[in-house]
């Protein structure tokens, strides 16, 4: 093993052991009254238990067999156990020239998608705007179109006042003619 080599491995080993501690820190700091949450408490705190031993194991086999001149890791376990996550890892802490690029392209990625997005969000606004123009266009029409109706319903109600009242007056002159007319007759007789 080389002194750079040993050096990076230490310093891993460092990471990780200092990650591990940090995360049963945790676990120690949480205050749980729930029966169920502290098992599961628990069992997490054994689980961490456990990575941890078999850390320390896997790097002392490491430590005596590795060949640093090429270095072959395999990763193996059930679904969802954080195989891909601890690759992910690797790579970037050892800046990986195709995962470098990808986050690139990624990124690169994000902005046109950012910008499609954009320009797509200006179209929808400018459609409601139209569509916003053209209502309030009919409304202000209909607006004026209630405002003659009330207008010419007032005209209406006023001619209606005025007829009413040229038949009351009309029918009062006729009843003042009938009842004088029937008065003469009745002194006339």
């Amino acid at each position: 093993m080389t002194a750079s080599s040993k050096q990076h491995f230490n310093q891993l080993y460092s990471d990780v052991s200092s990650s591990l501690a940090s995360a049963m820190r945790e676990m120690e700091a949480l205050n749980v009254d729930h029966e169920d949450g502290k098992q599961e408490i628990g069992k997490i705190r054994q689980q961490l238990s456990q990575i941890q031993d078999r850390f320390n194991d896997e790097l002392n086999f490491l430590e005596k067999h590795a060949e640093w001149d090429k270095f072959t890791m395999a990763f193996f376990g059930e679904t969802n156990a954080g195989k891909s996550t601890v690759i992910e890892s690797l790579r970037i802490l050892f800046n990986e020239d195709l995962r470098r690029q990808q986050l690139e392209q990624n990124a690169r990625n994000l902005q046109q998608a950012e910008q499609a997005l954009s320009a797509q969000a200006d179209e929808i606004r400018a459609g409601m705007g139209a569509v916003y123009t053209a209502y309030a266009s009919e409304i202000a029409g209909l607006q004026q179109s209630i405002a003659s109706l009330r207008q010419i319903a007032e005209q209406e109600s006023s001619a209606r006042i005025r007829r009413r009242a040229w038949l009351s007056a009309v029918g009062g002159a006729l009843l003042g003619a009938a009842a004088a007319a029937g008065a003469w007759l009745l002194v006339g007789a």
